[in-house]
């Protein structure tokens, strides 16, 4: 059979395509012209194409059917090189010299690592967390991998070189504690790996290749092999390039290599580890060959204009050190070439991230909208895909982020985190909430129902400070809450919720006891799981273990329940963060892809081809990203043992970042801040930017690169319109006369006085703030319980206690305990009491002896008469302390206690209100109409008590008492008129501060429209 013309001159054969050419298409083309020939039918289907990854290879197959013009093609043999099976029959049967050593699990293989680090740490008495372990093993394994990627042949990686670094290079000392650590890789691993039976799976990797390359030598394949797109930059990778490009029908085919670039400047990329070049420098230098022997692709055809953007972005990327003659070169390259470079590509600057990914779903919708055409966001950033992607979810244009989703933020990979977190502590409020409302718990219920329970065990028991330790505790309180109070908070049947918690406690007891020592193999966790899933008419393993993110989980777990013994026992409460940890290396990638549009990462995208490329987070620290810290070498030990720089990253990202820019339309973007900070832009934006700006001064340099259409004009029509008048964006509510109250308490006319529009929400909405979920007890809690103590004093009058202070102390930790005060906490509040107890213990025995009878929680009733009808006042009074005709109203307060001047000017009302119903009959317990005596507050629980009287010296009880009727009469007249609005914080100088005002603040907008020019 001749050979194609493709290899009719002697190798090694390496070619090379521009980065503006299609690459995949352009193989695509000349390989169907020179192998689907009539003299040579097979030739095509005998060919082997190696590809860098399974998307590229994916593409080629639609690049060879697009080429054969939709005639029926035996399509060659197109694999992956990092996927490389020498025991696929397609790449030339290698039989018995194959190396069949099976291969360790990553799962398994980072477990016993993470074990040796637990028990070297312990040894060593450094951190014992298994966290920390697991990200170390993740350290190591790619220190296994480097290595074994970087030796040859069965000779193992040479590490004995490591004791001697130390002492040779005079380093640190806690690099000197590395290499000791690091033993656990040059002894106690491949001691591990030997009585397993097992290798690493880079150490396979590299062996079937370097099987291929054995085989190839002795037994070359007949057909056709091609390895195209590769840079080179592993060891071995090299040797298989030599391999192929030696063949009698072998080539190498490089994606971008700069034949162009001068001798000066390649010899320092050769040297510069961050230079885009330099990985196919190295793989030249394998080879055998000088760049001047590489070839042009035979149908690598570019045109004029991206000829010049090559030239210009390979100019751009010039090493440092070869630009002191940038001044000529860029008069060499002219002027008018560099403007012609920059025609098809544009910068969006914006000011924050989110202006950023707004540009960007915008210039990826519009792509749409011109037919036929393609786009694609490559970036090497997943926050930022990821919130491209929810952008582009307004316009119904659903499209997959290639990297995927860790399966730790999948819905089944949170229900996993949900239960594990809820077995350690079950009657945790926040967690018990998050996993009653998961939409995969059912326990064998109708899924609508249990969300109504939860709802209801929410209101009733969980919001608040935390109150149980044990889940027992948890249904003992439900137990124990009456019926009416049950429907009373939530609307929910007592036994009905009841029942939920008691299957919940029945389901917890069957995975058995996960408050000891656990293993990480996972099985209890996932028997709860399945049982906390199950609905009705589906398993909960039907339930839990289906669709893309279902089949990784139960991937996941399999492979857990097999290697989960592996690792070290640790404590129940580690469990959590452990799985968290584990499933964050497991990514659920989709399955389906946009006809037309596309995210992908920088390496996915190195030879693919869209009409329109978005090169997103072109910023320091996002593109390119700073090399990874090594926590056990420096880069003077992984240049001396000969691993691969961390800096060799920058250089292939480099190389992908010119490839991609050498699309016909690019948009590149960036952001001025990042996480709440400023953001610098990307070195090779920096370094185009100066090299526009030389050739063609700094405005004409602006002009080019700048998007040529106002993309800010044309993000603002897509924005809502969020302009408005600011005095019509102040609510004013006006409920009809029927809806307005007619019946309140002391504590609202206070509120009706100075924030009509919190009447308005909590009197005629009837909305309330919900206390935070679970947590520590708060002022609220101490409040009520200190309460609790006053209350008991009422019952000293009958009989007085021998030791009143052990009295108020047995009452007050009792009320701190219901309140959710334990241990420290509990203590800590029984010292910052004892002031409290000291002053009621000794001033209220002294009343009692002085004939005063204290009455608590009385209720108080007044029907006001007013020109518009009846008006219903309430009050409840903390203490009436009654002594003959002589009434005093006593108001504790464990906070700041309102100023007389407040009270005299009816700003803090409650006292005043409290007065006029007793002056005018409304408690039971004065006998009638008697004018109270004194108005007090009084401020406990801090270090001393304060007794602050409520009247200032120049007015009276009798002063106030009519004060507060004619304001009652005045404001129910005003209100009685249906036009007459509830406004927010007419007085807002006298607000105080509260997390219910901060909700009332919120339904009335008022960051919006106060404060306006430092006014209300």
């Amino acid at each position: 059979m001749p050979a194609p013309d493709l290899f009719i001159h002697k190798g090694p054969r390496v070619f090379t395509m521009p980065p503006a050419v299609s690459f995949l298409d352009s193989l695509a083309t000349t390989l169907m012209a020179e192998l689907a020939k009539p003299e040579t039918p097979f030739a095509l289907s005998d060919a082997i194409i190696l590809l860098p990854t399974k998307r590229a290879a994916r593409a080629l197959g639609q690049a060879f059917l697009d080429a054969s013009g939709g005639a029926a093609t035996l399509l060659p043999r197109i694999r992956t090189i990092g996927d490389i099976d020498p025991d696929d029959a397609g790449l030339a049967e290698l039989g018995e010299t194959i190396d069949a050593t099976p291969v360790i699990d990553p799962l398994a293989r980072r477990l016993v690592l993470a074990k040796l680090i637990r028990a070297r740490d312990l040894q060593a008495d450094w951190s014992s967390d298994p966290v920390a372990a697991l990200n170390a093993a993740d350290a190591l394994a790619e220190l296994l991998d480097s290595a074994a990627m970087t030796s040859s042949g069965d000779k193992p990686f040479d590490w004995g070189a490591l004791e001697g670094l130390v002492v040779e290079k005079d380093l640190a000392q806690h690099w000197e504690q590395s290499t000791t650590f690091l033993k656990i890789i040059t002894d106690l691993w491949p001691r591990y790996l030997d009585e397993v039976g097992l290798v690493d799976p880079g150490v396979r990797q590299r062996r079937g290749i370097e099987s291929l390359i054995a085989n190839w030598r002795i037994s070359p394949p007949k057909g056709a092999v091609i390895l195209a797109g590769s840079t080179g930059s592993m060891p071995v990778t090299r040797a298989l390039m030599a391999c192929v490009s030696r063949l009698d029908q072998g080539c190498v085919v490089l994606p971008g290599l700069d034949l162009w670039m001068g001798a000066d400047a390649w010899e320092s990329a050769r040297g510069d580890v961050q230079h885009p070049q330099r990985a196919m420098a190295q793989a030249l230098e394998a080879i055998g060959i000088s760049r001047d022997e590489v070839k042009l692709w035979p149908s690598a055809h570019e045109s004029d204009q991206l000829r010049q953007r090559r030239t210009v972005l390979n100019e751009a990327l010039t090493p440092q050190e070869a630009t002191a003659d940038w001044p000529s070169r860029i008069e060499a390259i002219k002027a008018e070439n560099v403007a012609k470079a920059f025609v098809g590509m544009s910068l969006v600057e914006a000011a924050t991230e989110e202006e950023e990914a707004n540009v960007i779903a915008l210039e990826l919708r519009q792509t749409l909208e011109r037919k036929g055409e393609t786009a694609a966001l490559v970036t090497p950033d997943s926050a930022i895909a990821r919130r491209v992607a929810a952008k582009l979810r307004r316009w119904n244009i659903s499209i997959d982020v290639s990297a995927g989703r860790p399966l730790g933020e999948t819905p089944v990979g949170a229900f996993v985190r949900l239960v594990a977190a809820w077995a350690i502590d079950p009657a945790d409020p926040v967690t018990l909430t998050a996993l009653l409302g998961h939409p995969m718990t059912s326990l064998g219920q109708n899924r609508h129902q249990v969300r109504l329970l939860a709802g209801g065990l929410e209101i009733s028991l969980l919001r608040g400070a935390r109150k149980d330790k044990t889940f027992d505790q948890l249904i003992v309180r439900a137990q124990n809450l009456e019926a009416d109070q049950w429907r009373a908070m939530s609307g929910q049947a007592p036994s009905d919720v009841t029942a939920l918690l008691v299957k919940l406690h029945a389901h917890l007891a069957e995975a058995g006891d996960l408050s000891g020592t656990l293993d990480v193999s996972g099985k209890a966790i996932v028997a709860l799981c399945e049982a906390l899933a199950t609905t009705q008419e589906v398993s909960g393993a039907d339930v839990l273990w289906r669709g893309e993110a279902g089949e990784m989980g139960a991937h996941f777990f399999t492979g857990l329940i097999n290697h989960g013994g592996a690792f070290a026992p640790l404590g129940a409460e580690h469990l959590p963060r452990v799985l968290d940890c584990l499933m964050a290396g497991r990514v659920v990638r989709p399955r389906g892809t946009h006809p037309r549009l596309a995210i992908l990462g920088p390496l996915e995208a190195r030879l693919l081809r869209f009409d329109k490329i978005v090169l997103a987070g072109l910023d320091e620290g996002v593109w390119p990203k700073p090399p990874p810290p090594d926590p056990f070498l420096s880069r003077t030990m992984r240049d001396s043992l000969g691993l691969p720089s961390h800096d060799s990253r920058i250089g292939l990202s480099a190389h992908d970042f010119a490839q991609l820019a050498s699309a016909p339309h690019v948009v590149m973007t960036r952001a001025g801040r990042r996480n709440d900070s400023p953001a610098v832009p990307s070195r090779w934006l920096w370094r185009l930017k100066t090299l526009a700006r030389g050739a063609l001064g700094a405005e004409a340099a602006t002009t080019s690169l700048t998007s040529a259409d106002n993309w800010r004009d044309r993000l603002r029509y897509f924005e809502p319109n969020r302009t408005f008048d600011t005095q019509k964006a102040i609510p004013h509510p006006r409920p009809p006369r029927d809806a307005r109250p007619t019946l309140l308490y002391a504590t609202h006319v206070e509120t009706w006085i100075r924030d009509p529009y919190r009447t308005y929400v909590e009197r005629i909405l009837r909305l309330r703030a919900l206390n935070p979920l679970g947590g520590l007890p708060g002022v609220s809690e101490r409040g009520t319980a200190i309460h609790a103590a006053v209350e008991t004093i009422s019952t000293w009058f009958e009989k007085r206690p021998t030791d009143p202070r052990s009295t108020l102390r047995i009452v007050l930790e009792k009320e701190l305990k219901n309140a959710g005060y334990q241990d420290l906490a509990l203590q800590t509040q029984m010292v910052r009491l004892e002031p409290t107890i000291e002053w009621l213990a000794t001033t209220e025995i002294d009343r009692l002896n002085a004939g005063w009878r204290p009455f608590v929680e009385q209720e108080g009733e007044l029907v006001l008469e007013t020109p518009v009808g009846q008006v219903i006042i309430k009050a409840k009074a903390d203490r009436v302390d009654v002594s003959g005709t002589q009434v005093e109203i006593l108001d504790f307060k464990t906070g700041q206690p309102a100023s007389a001047q407040q009270v005299k000017v009816l700003l803090a009302a409650q006292l005043p209100v409290t007065a006029l119903i007793a002056a005018r009959g409304g408690f039971k317990v004065t006998g009638g109409g008697l004018m109270p005596t004194d108005l007090r507050h009084i401020q406990v629980g801090g270090r001393e008590v304060k007794p602050v009287g409520g009247v200032a010296k120049d007015t009276s009880v009798e002063a106030l008492v009519e004060a507060i009727e004619e304001t009652l009469i005045k404001l129910s007249v005003k209100y009685d008129d249906p036009d007459f609005p509830y406004l927010s914080k007419p007085r807002a100088q006298f607000i105080k501060a509260t997390s219910y005002e901060d909700m009332t603040d919120r339904l009335a907008r008022r960051g919006e429209w106060a404060d306006v020019e430092a006014g209300e």
